[in-house]
């Protein structure tokens, strides 16, 4: 019978050690926790018996429900493990921050209820479950997941990168916008009109029962009026797109061929690239480059050119590329 008592009082004392460890964590609205409350205690009288420690198989169950009831609550007895992050800034142009006044910079972790301003900065971050997401001046969002954001208000660009496993969503008070294997940008004043234009892939618009979709060059235009969502056409390259440009992952050149980069200048500038000669493409697809190079893609199109035998000549969304 002593021996039943000590194996209780050990079992007590490790109860009580394991809820030690169990850190505070803010308490769920009132209105959950009183139905917890209540769920706890029914099913603490049915394992135990109106709450009588009959034996200790009854203690231990009891135990687990009170255990279950604190992990839930309390988020786990890992409480202080740190949130996954969801986005690290890639590029910083002047100063740009979270809702809490932290100031980011590159490598700065992101969770989801993250918060981030740009004010007069602009800012490139590197999703964690794949693609670009960037952010222009005066602009607002709100990680509400780690495939989706607020837009508050202001301007941001996603790209896919062709390597994400499902879509991405931006949600504002004038629609949502699903990309399909995107590149788009989408503009929203924060109140009355929300502009969503496609450089590749398609996206999707919905809105208050309406809905629209546009392709490459296109762009769709929703308002508070009572008026369908519009679509018009738009150019996929040109100053409208200059901020995101400016703010392209960076591409390491060295031990990579002309076409790799060009590919990649393709695909940042919205341009295509052609070949005004089959001696053009095949000395592209041969030549190696050395060295680095971290430029905007036009000032860089040209630092890159200048170590080939190779000329380039811009014709509206063209890039036309000879031998010297």
């Amino acid at each position: 019978m002593n021996n039943q008592r000590d194996s209780d009082t050990d079992a007590e004392r490790q109860l009580a050690d394991l809820f030690a460890k169990a850190n505070p964590r803010p308490l769920p609205p009132s209105a959950d926790a009183e139905e917890i409350r209540r769920a706890v205690y029914a099913e603490w009288d049915a394992v135990t018996g109106r709450r009588v420690w009959l034996n200790r198989g009854g203690f231990a169950a009891a135990a687990s429900v009170l255990l279950a009831a604190a992990l839930w609550v309390g988020g786990g007895l890992n409480s202080g493990a740190p949130a996954p992050a969801v986005a690290r800034v890639e590029r910083v142009q002047g100063a740009a921050g979270t809702a809490g006044s932290v100031q980011l910079a590159v490598g700065s972790a992101l969770v989801t209820g993250s918060t981030v301003s740009t004010g007069a900065g602009q800012l490139a971050l590197r999703l964690a479950s794949g693609g670009s997401l960037r952010l222009g001046v005066e602009s607002e969002i709100v990680f509400t997941s780690a495939d989706a954001v607020e837009l508050v208000a202001g301007v941001l660009y996603f790209d896919s990168e062709g390597g994400r496993g499902g879509e991405f969503n931006v949600t504002t008070e004038l629609g949502v916008v699903r990309d399909v294997g995107t590149q788009f940008v989408a503009r929203f004043d924060g109140e009355s009109r929300l502009d969503v234009g496609v450089r590749d892939g398609r996206v999707v618009l919905t809105n208050d029962g309406d809905s629209g979709s546009a392709g490459v060059g296109e762009r769709l235009v929703a308002t508070q009026s009572s008026s369908p969502i519009r679509r018009d056409a738009m150019a996929t390259f040109g100053s409208e797109w200059d901020w995101v440009e400016k703010l392209a992952p960076p591409f390491a050149i060295d031990g990579r061929t002309v076409s790799d980069f060009l590919e990649w200048f393709a695909n940042q500038t919205g341009r295509s690239i052609e070949f005004g000669s089959p001696a053009a493409e095949s000395m592209a697809r041969q030549n190696t480059l050395n060295g680095s190079i971290d430029l905007e893609p036009l000032q860089k199109l040209s630092a890159v050119m200048a170590l080939t035998d190779l000329t380039y000549s811009l014709e509206g969304a063209r890039v036309v590329i000879n031998t010297r």
